[in-house]
């Protein structure tokens, strides 16, 4: 059986995930800081120009359909 959670990541939260959300946000070419695994206001930031820059609800908020257009950019 396949494994469907996903953790909803925003300002506040902390650990690999955040690095590997900051790393694609890196790629993606909306983030220059450091990966340092902390969701803070850079990196919300980072993600309301992804969000908007896809015509998304640009909230700063990465939920499961932020992350699969930022893995669908970065693998184009």
């Amino acid at each position: 059986m396949a494994n469907n959670s996903f953790i909803t990541l925003q300002e506040g939260s902390t650990g690999d995930a955040v690095v590997n959300l900051q790393d694609c946000l890196k790629i993606v070419g909306v983030y220059s800081c450091r990966s340092n695994g902390v969701f803070d206001e850079r990196t919300k930031a980072a993600v309301i120009k992804f969000q908007k820059n896809n015509a998304m609800t640009a909230d700063g908020i990465v939920r499961r359909a932020t992350m699969s257009a930022l893995v669908r950019c970065w693998w184009y």
